[in-house]
């Protein structure tokens, strides 16, 4: 055992009663699955973000809208989880009062940009599932880059409360550094970060399954009538020894439109099915944390090691979670 000087709080988080003692063989432990979490999420979402920085086939609004998740959940696991990590290890925090705060407004910042990220990208999947020709129209460049503005400055503006005065009074002992307790930023916090994203998210992806399966049908209708009216005009043309292009008919017209749209749709549910698996993971990664929290948080006197706990596990998890 590892025994700086012991100190006893209530307050404390992470702390075991004697807060100065390390465990060298959990340290060690703990340090190799941190390091790790945090190395596979810094290399993951890199190669996320330079894929797609360096293949112009795939720089599109909706990759625009992955990069953003993987440059949030890149700043989770090289600015956020190292500190967490020595926290951890250690049972105590050893950076100050004032970096406390900072750390976990940025931690807030990052996670909340990366739910919203998400957010946004499922709001891009309906309409890419829903208006596969009418898409490019829609989602322009421009409104691309102004839903990217607004999830950055409303995930701002959730993170910052704490910053001015939103919290709960700090301990005495700097060696303590909990997560806002006060019951208003947390209803607030939980509300804007978790909550309303993802009944967004779910509604989306509902209507997403609903689109994708009607469409999926009628595609599917239309392609046995289109393949019998392309025999039947095909029959008529041998018949009638007709010395005109057959590619210049409508009927051949219509069924290149055809395919361009079973193309176009296939590719977008495509896109939502293998998103939709990220979404899923992203709510089993959260849900228990945003389930406990605003419960901690009005709850007196609050638990919240079990709260932190939850919290450190799906930051763990989400930060690799982008690729």
């Amino acid at each position: 055992m590892l025994s700086p000087e012991n100190v006893s709080s209530p307050d404390c988080l992470n702390c075991t009663q004697a807060v100065g003692e390390v465990n060298v063989s959990k340290a060690i432990l703990l340090g190799v699955i941190f390091g790790g979490l945090i190395l596979f999420g810094v290399l993951g979402n890199i190669l996320v973000i330079l894929s797609v920085a360096c293949h112009k086939h795939l720089q599109s609004v909706t990759n625009y809208y992955i990069i953003n998740l993987a440059v949030a959940d890149l700043l989770l696991t090289s600015v956020v989880l190292p500190f967490s990590a020595i926290f951890e290890i250690l049972g105590y925090w050893i950076f100050g009062r004032i970096f406390c705060n900072i750390w976990a407004a940025v931690d807030v910042l990052c996670c909340t940009a990366s739910i919203m990220s998400l957010c946004v990208i499922s709001i891009d999947r309906y309409i890419g599932v829903s208006y596969p020709l009418r898409y490019p129209a829609i989602v322009t460049e421009k409104r691309g880059v102004l839903a990217l503005l607004c999830v950055w400055a409303l995930s701002l503006v959730i993170s910052i409360g704490p910053l001015f005065g939103w919290k709960q009074p700090a301990p005495e002992d700097e060696r303590i550094c909990q997560i806002n307790t006060a019951p208003s930023y947390v209803l607030f916090s939980a509300l804007g970060s978790f909550y309303l994203p993802l009944i967004i998210i779910l509604v989306m992806y509902c209507r997403v399954y609903v689109v994708a399966k009607k469409e999926s049908k009628g595609l599917s209708c239309g392609l046995k009538t289109e393949k019998s009216h392309s025999e039947e005009v095909t029959l008529r043309i041998h018949c009638k020894n007709a010395t005109e292009n057959p590619g210049s008919t409508p009927s051949t017209k219509h069924k290149s439109h055809f395919s361009v749209r079973l193309l176009k749709f296939s590719r977008e549910k495509k896109a939502a099915k293998s998103l939709g698996i990220v979404v899923g993971c992203f709510i089993l990664c959260w849900l228990p944390f945003f389930l406990i929290m605003p419960i901690d948080g009005t709850s007196k006197p609050p638990s919240s090691r079990l709260e932190d706990y939850l919290h450190r596990t799906a930051e763990a998890k989400k930060g690799n979670g982008a690729k």
